[in-house]
Protein backbone atom coordinates (compact mmCIF):
# COMPACT_ATOMS: atom_id res chain seq x y z
CA UNK A 1 0.00 0.00 0.00
CA UNK A 2 2.65 2.38 0.72
CA UNK A 3 5.02 1.61 -2.18
CA UNK A 4 1.69 2.43 -4.26
CA UNK A 5 1.15 5.87 -2.49
CA UNK A 6 4.66 6.43 -3.06
CA UNK A 7 4.34 5.63 -6.88
CA UNK A 8 0.80 8.21 -6.92
CA UNK A 9 2.57 10.43 -5.45
CA UNK A 10 5.46 10.26 -8.31
CA UNK A 11 3.38 10.81 -10.86
CA UNK A 12 1.37 13.41 -9.79
CA UNK A 13 4.64 15.47 -9.20
CA UNK A 14 6.32 14.46 -12.42
CA UNK A 15 3.13 15.76 -14.04
CA UNK A 16 3.16 19.34 -12.22
CA UNK A 17 6.77 19.38 -13.23
CA UNK A 18 5.89 18.66 -16.61
CA UNK A 19 3.27 21.07 -16.71
CA UNK A 20 5.13 24.25 -15.16
CA UNK A 21 7.38 23.55 -17.63
CA UNK A 22 4.84 23.60 -20.29
CA UNK A 23 4.33 27.00 -22.65
CA UNK A 24 1.49 27.72 -25.15
CA UNK A 25 3.39 29.13 -28.61
CA UNK A 26 2.05 30.55 -31.30
CA UNK A 27 3.23 32.07 -34.81
CA UNK A 28 1.47 33.75 -37.51
CA UNK A 29 2.49 35.78 -41.03
CA UNK A 30 1.53 37.38 -43.87
CA UNK A 31 3.18 38.15 -47.05
CA UNK A 32 1.89 39.45 -50.44
CA UNK A 33 3.68 40.00 -53.24
CA UNK A 34 3.65 40.99 -56.81
CA UNK A 35 6.40 39.45 -58.93
CA UNK A 36 6.37 40.13 -63.03
CA UNK A 37 8.69 38.03 -65.23
CA UNK A 38 9.08 39.72 -68.23
CA UNK A 39 11.09 37.15 -70.38
CA UNK A 40 11.07 36.40 -73.88
CA UNK A 41 13.44 33.26 -74.33
CA UNK A 42 13.36 29.73 -75.33
CA UNK A 43 14.37 28.70 -71.86
CA UNK A 44 11.45 29.43 -69.43
CA UNK A 45 8.23 30.86 -69.61
CA UNK A 46 7.26 34.25 -68.91
CA UNK A 47 4.65 35.09 -66.33
CA UNK A 48 3.21 37.29 -63.46
CA UNK A 49 2.18 35.92 -60.08
CA UNK A 50 0.40 38.37 -57.62
CA UNK A 51 -0.98 36.79 -54.84
CA UNK A 52 -0.99 36.71 -50.73
CA UNK A 53 -0.33 33.96 -48.61
CA UNK A 54 -0.92 33.92 -44.64
CA UNK A 55 0.02 31.65 -42.01
CA UNK A 56 -1.10 30.72 -38.49
CA UNK A 57 0.07 28.00 -36.14
CA UNK A 58 0.02 27.26 -32.32
CA UNK A 59 1.86 24.80 -30.29
CA UNK A 60 2.96 23.53 -26.91
CA UNK A 61 6.43 23.74 -25.77
CA UNK A 62 7.20 20.29 -23.88
CA UNK A 63 10.37 21.61 -22.29
CA UNK A 64 13.64 23.85 -23.20
CA UNK A 65 14.23 21.83 -25.71
CA UNK A 66 10.95 19.70 -27.78
CA UNK A 67 7.81 21.27 -29.12
CA UNK A 68 5.03 20.12 -31.31
CA UNK A 69 2.84 22.96 -33.75
CA UNK A 70 -0.42 22.79 -35.13
CA UNK A 71 -2.24 25.17 -37.99
CA UNK A 72 -2.72 26.08 -41.23
CA UNK A 73 -1.15 27.73 -44.43
CA UNK A 74 -3.30 29.63 -47.23
CA UNK A 75 -2.07 31.39 -50.83
CA UNK A 76 -4.47 33.55 -52.90
CA UNK A 77 -3.45 34.51 -56.13
CA UNK A 78 -5.46 37.46 -57.53
CA UNK A 79 -7.88 36.65 -60.00
CA UNK A 80 -8.22 33.40 -59.75
CA UNK A 81 -10.58 31.06 -57.87
CA UNK A 82 -9.41 29.43 -54.17
CA UNK A 83 -8.11 26.55 -54.73
CA UNK A 84 -7.61 23.42 -52.15
CA UNK A 85 -4.21 22.68 -53.25
CA UNK A 86 -2.95 26.02 -51.93
CA UNK A 87 -4.51 25.66 -47.95
CA UNK A 88 -2.26 23.60 -46.64
CA UNK A 89 -1.45 21.72 -42.83
CA UNK A 90 0.87 22.84 -40.37
CA UNK A 91 1.98 19.92 -38.28
CA UNK A 92 5.10 19.30 -36.89
CA UNK A 93 7.36 18.45 -33.92
CA UNK A 94 10.85 20.04 -33.16
CA UNK A 95 14.07 19.57 -30.89
CA UNK A 96 16.85 21.79 -30.69
CA UNK A 97 19.43 21.64 -28.40
CA UNK A 98 22.63 23.12 -29.42
CA UNK A 99 24.19 22.12 -32.04
CA UNK A 100 21.74 19.96 -33.11
CA UNK A 101 17.89 20.83 -34.48
CA UNK A 102 15.46 18.71 -35.99
CA UNK A 103 11.96 19.35 -37.44
CA UNK A 104 9.61 16.43 -38.19
CA UNK A 105 6.15 17.23 -40.09
CA UNK A 106 4.76 19.70 -42.40
CA UNK A 107 6.67 22.87 -41.52
CA UNK A 108 7.91 25.84 -43.34
CA UNK A 109 10.54 26.19 -45.70
CA UNK A 110 11.31 30.34 -44.71
CA UNK A 111 14.07 30.44 -42.21
CA UNK A 112 15.22 26.57 -42.44
CA UNK A 113 17.07 25.96 -45.91
CA UNK A 114 17.29 27.68 -49.75
CA UNK A 115 19.00 26.33 -52.09
CA UNK A 116 20.31 28.44 -55.23
CA UNK A 117 18.11 29.07 -57.95
CA UNK A 118 20.76 26.88 -60.16
CA UNK A 119 19.13 23.58 -57.97
CA UNK A 120 15.65 24.79 -56.81
CA UNK A 121 13.82 27.87 -58.52
CA UNK A 122 12.25 30.88 -56.79
CA UNK A 123 8.66 29.82 -57.27
CA UNK A 124 8.84 27.31 -54.27
CA UNK A 125 8.08 29.90 -51.95
CA UNK A 126 4.42 30.70 -53.56
CA UNK A 127 3.26 27.61 -54.63
CA UNK A 128 4.81 25.08 -51.77
CA UNK A 129 5.87 27.01 -48.65
CA UNK A 130 6.21 23.85 -46.34
CA UNK A 131 7.96 20.94 -46.52
CA UNK A 132 6.87 17.35 -45.67
CA UNK A 133 9.34 15.00 -44.04
CA UNK A 134 12.20 15.67 -41.72
CA UNK A 135 15.18 18.68 -41.18
CA UNK A 136 18.34 17.88 -39.57
CA UNK A 137 20.80 19.98 -38.58
CA UNK A 138 24.35 20.30 -36.69
CA UNK A 139 25.84 23.80 -36.57
CA UNK A 140 29.25 25.07 -34.76
CA UNK A 141 31.13 28.10 -34.55
CA UNK A 142 32.81 27.11 -37.56
CA UNK A 143 30.66 24.31 -39.34
CA UNK A 144 27.36 24.24 -40.15
CA UNK A 145 25.48 20.81 -41.48
CA UNK A 146 21.79 20.18 -42.81
CA UNK A 147 20.04 17.64 -44.68
CA UNK A 148 15.96 17.30 -45.30
CA UNK A 149 13.54 15.25 -47.21
CA UNK A 150 10.53 16.54 -48.75
CA UNK A 151 7.60 14.06 -49.48
CA UNK A 152 6.17 15.86 -52.65
CA UNK A 153 3.97 13.17 -53.40
CA UNK A 154 1.87 10.07 -51.84
CA UNK A 155 1.66 7.06 -54.30
CA UNK A 156 -1.53 5.94 -55.51
CA UNK A 157 -2.97 4.05 -58.46
CA UNK A 158 -2.84 6.72 -60.74
CA UNK A 159 -0.81 9.43 -58.79
CA UNK A 160 2.94 9.49 -58.73
CA UNK A 161 5.56 9.27 -55.67
CA UNK A 162 7.82 11.68 -56.13
CA UNK A 163 10.55 12.99 -53.13
CA UNK A 164 13.39 15.66 -52.92
CA UNK A 165 16.71 15.18 -51.01
CA UNK A 166 18.57 17.87 -50.02
CA UNK A 167 21.11 19.42 -47.93
CA UNK A 168 23.90 22.48 -47.24
CA UNK A 169 27.15 22.08 -45.88
CA UNK A 170 29.78 25.25 -44.90
CA UNK A 171 32.92 25.83 -43.16
CA UNK A 172 34.46 29.03 -42.82
CA UNK A 173 37.98 30.19 -41.24
CA UNK A 174 37.91 33.80 -40.49
CA UNK A 175 37.12 35.55 -44.15
CA UNK A 176 37.44 32.13 -45.83
CA UNK A 177 33.67 29.57 -46.53
CA UNK A 178 33.61 27.17 -48.87
CA UNK A 179 29.92 25.64 -49.44
CA UNK A 180 28.01 22.79 -50.78
CA UNK A 181 24.51 22.19 -51.64
CA UNK A 182 22.50 18.97 -53.51
CA UNK A 183 19.41 18.11 -54.24
CA UNK A 184 17.75 14.91 -55.88
CA UNK A 185 14.70 14.63 -57.41
CA UNK A 186 12.79 11.04 -57.84
CA UNK A 187 10.10 11.22 -59.98
CA UNK A 188 8.37 7.52 -59.93
CA UNK A 189 5.33 6.23 -61.27
CA UNK A 190 1.82 5.69 -59.80
CA UNK A 191 1.09 1.93 -58.17
CA UNK A 192 -0.83 0.94 -61.49
CA UNK A 193 2.12 1.26 -64.43
CA UNK A 194 1.52 3.33 -67.39
CA UNK A 195 3.02 2.30 -70.75
CA UNK A 196 5.53 4.06 -71.89
CA UNK A 197 6.44 5.46 -68.87
CA UNK A 198 9.31 5.16 -67.04
CA UNK A 199 11.04 6.53 -63.38
CA UNK A 200 13.24 9.39 -63.81
CA UNK A 201 16.56 10.47 -61.59
CA UNK A 202 17.27 13.99 -61.54
CA UNK A 203 19.64 16.69 -59.42
CA UNK A 204 22.74 18.03 -58.83
CA UNK A 205 25.23 20.01 -56.45
CA UNK A 206 27.22 22.95 -56.50
CA UNK A 207 30.43 23.76 -54.60
CA UNK A 208 31.81 27.01 -53.98
CA UNK A 209 34.70 28.70 -51.65
CA UNK A 210 34.81 32.36 -51.43
CA UNK A 211 35.22 35.34 -49.17
CA UNK A 212 32.87 36.96 -46.72
CA UNK A 213 34.20 41.06 -45.58
CA UNK A 214 31.26 42.01 -44.19
CA UNK A 215 33.71 42.84 -40.86
CA UNK A 216 36.43 44.82 -43.01
CA UNK A 217 34.84 47.06 -45.40
CA UNK A 218 32.19 49.74 -44.63
CA UNK A 219 29.02 47.26 -46.45
CA UNK A 220 26.80 45.73 -44.15
CA UNK A 221 27.10 42.90 -45.92
CA UNK A 222 30.19 41.64 -48.72
CA UNK A 223 30.66 38.10 -49.91
CA UNK A 224 32.58 37.02 -52.97
CA UNK A 225 32.46 33.32 -54.10
CA UNK A 226 33.27 30.76 -57.01
CA UNK A 227 32.94 27.56 -57.83
CA UNK A 228 31.30 24.61 -59.66
CA UNK A 229 27.76 22.99 -60.18
CA UNK A 230 26.51 20.14 -62.11
CA UNK A 231 23.51 17.76 -62.65
CA UNK A 232 22.28 14.36 -63.57
CA UNK A 233 19.52 13.51 -65.63
CA UNK A 234 18.09 9.61 -66.27
CA UNK A 235 15.23 8.19 -67.62
CA UNK A 236 15.19 4.27 -67.06
CA UNK A 237 15.15 2.41 -70.05
CA UNK A 238 14.98 5.24 -72.42
CA UNK A 239 18.33 7.24 -72.16
CA UNK A 240 21.38 6.58 -70.09
CA UNK A 241 22.97 9.38 -67.41
CA UNK A 242 23.22 12.71 -68.63
CA UNK A 243 26.09 14.62 -66.85
CA UNK A 244 25.98 18.40 -67.55
CA UNK A 245 28.87 20.71 -65.81
CA UNK A 246 29.72 24.37 -65.45
CA UNK A 247 30.83 26.90 -63.47
CA UNK A 248 29.06 29.52 -60.74
CA UNK A 249 30.27 32.66 -59.29
CA UNK A 250 28.28 35.31 -57.40
CA UNK A 251 28.93 39.10 -55.66
CA UNK A 252 26.94 39.87 -53.11
CA UNK A 253 26.82 43.01 -51.11
CA UNK A 254 24.43 45.12 -48.84
CA UNK A 255 24.61 48.93 -47.44
CA UNK A 256 22.09 50.89 -45.68
CA UNK A 257 18.93 48.69 -47.70
CA UNK A 258 20.62 49.03 -50.81
CA UNK A 259 21.95 45.54 -52.86
CA UNK A 260 23.40 44.22 -55.17
CA UNK A 261 23.78 40.51 -56.47
CA UNK A 262 25.14 39.46 -59.69
CA UNK A 263 25.23 35.38 -60.41
CA UNK A 264 26.84 34.30 -63.39
CA UNK A 265 26.96 31.05 -64.84
CA UNK A 266 29.00 29.48 -67.65
CA UNK A 267 28.80 25.58 -69.02
CA UNK A 268 26.51 23.05 -70.50
CA UNK A 269 22.88 23.67 -70.03
CA UNK A 270 22.24 22.65 -66.83
CA UNK A 271 18.98 20.19 -66.22
CA UNK A 272 17.09 20.67 -63.40
CA UNK A 273 13.40 19.38 -63.04
CA UNK A 274 13.34 21.79 -60.24
CA UNK A 275 15.85 24.81 -61.22
CA UNK A 276 15.56 27.87 -62.66
CA UNK A 277 15.10 27.16 -66.29
CA UNK A 278 17.13 29.95 -67.16
CA UNK A 279 20.28 27.99 -66.67
CA UNK A 280 19.74 25.57 -69.17
CA UNK A 281 21.15 27.97 -71.71
CA UNK A 282 25.10 27.82 -71.88
CA UNK A 283 25.72 31.17 -70.44
CA UNK A 284 23.46 33.21 -68.18
CA UNK A 285 24.30 36.34 -65.84
CA UNK A 286 21.71 37.49 -63.29
CA UNK A 287 21.59 40.90 -61.89
CA UNK A 288 19.53 41.80 -58.81
CA UNK A 289 19.24 45.28 -57.37
CA UNK A 290 17.34 45.65 -53.83
CA UNK A 291 15.87 47.75 -51.53
CA UNK A 292 14.86 46.86 -48.21
CA UNK A 293 11.93 49.90 -48.53
CA UNK A 294 11.37 49.71 -44.91
CA UNK A 295 11.32 47.36 -41.75
CA UNK A 296 9.16 48.78 -38.99
CA UNK A 297 8.59 46.62 -35.73
CA UNK A 298 7.42 42.79 -37.24
CA UNK A 299 6.84 44.35 -41.05
CA UNK A 300 9.40 45.03 -43.67
CA UNK A 301 8.92 45.96 -47.35
CA UNK A 302 11.09 44.82 -50.17
CA UNK A 303 11.99 46.11 -53.90
CA UNK A 304 13.66 44.07 -56.47
CA UNK A 305 14.78 44.73 -60.05
CA UNK A 306 16.39 42.11 -62.05
CA UNK A 307 18.85 41.94 -65.31
CA UNK A 308 18.84 38.59 -67.02
CA UNK A 309 21.17 38.52 -69.45
CA UNK A 310 21.26 35.11 -72.05
CA UNK A 311 22.26 34.91 -74.84
CA UNK A 312 21.26 37.32 -77.54
CA UNK A 313 18.86 38.33 -75.37
CA UNK A 314 17.94 40.67 -72.37
CA UNK A 315 15.18 40.28 -69.74
CA UNK A 316 14.19 41.59 -67.51
CA UNK A 317 11.64 40.68 -63.81
CA UNK A 318 10.80 43.32 -61.11
CA UNK A 319 9.13 42.30 -57.39
CA UNK A 320 7.74 43.84 -54.82
CA UNK A 321 6.87 42.13 -51.42
CA UNK A 322 5.50 42.82 -47.93
CA UNK A 323 6.00 40.77 -45.26
CA UNK A 324 5.10 40.33 -41.34
CA UNK A 325 6.13 37.82 -39.29
CA UNK A 326 4.24 38.00 -35.67
CA UNK A 327 5.52 34.88 -32.64
CA UNK A 328 5.52 34.82 -29.05
CA UNK A 329 5.10 32.18 -26.18
CA UNK A 330 3.06 32.09 -22.56
CA UNK A 331 4.28 30.10 -19.75
CA UNK A 332 0.63 28.53 -18.48
CA UNK A 333 -0.34 30.06 -16.04
CA UNK A 334 2.52 33.15 -16.21
CA UNK A 335 2.41 36.47 -18.03
CA UNK A 336 3.24 36.99 -21.71
CA UNK A 337 6.70 36.81 -23.62
CA UNK A 338 6.74 38.22 -26.84
CA UNK A 339 10.08 37.66 -29.07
Amino acid sequence: MIKKLFCVAGIFALLETTLFCQEITWKAGFNSFFDNREYFNNYINPQSILGARTYAEGGLAIDKYSEFSVGVDFMYEFGAKVKTDYIQPILYYHFNNDPFEVYMGAFQRKGLFELPYVLQTDTFQYYRPNAEGIFLKAEKSWFYQELWLDWTSRQTDTVRETFLIGGTGKIWKNSLFARYDFIMYHFAGPAISIPNDHIRDNGGFDIVAGLDLSDKTFFDTLTISTGLTMSYDRLRNVYDLDLRFGSLSEIFLLYKGLGLKNTVYFGDGQVQMVGDGMYSAKFYDRLDFIWNVFRVSKVKAQVQFSLHFLPETLDTSQKFAIYLDLNGRKDIGKTSKQD
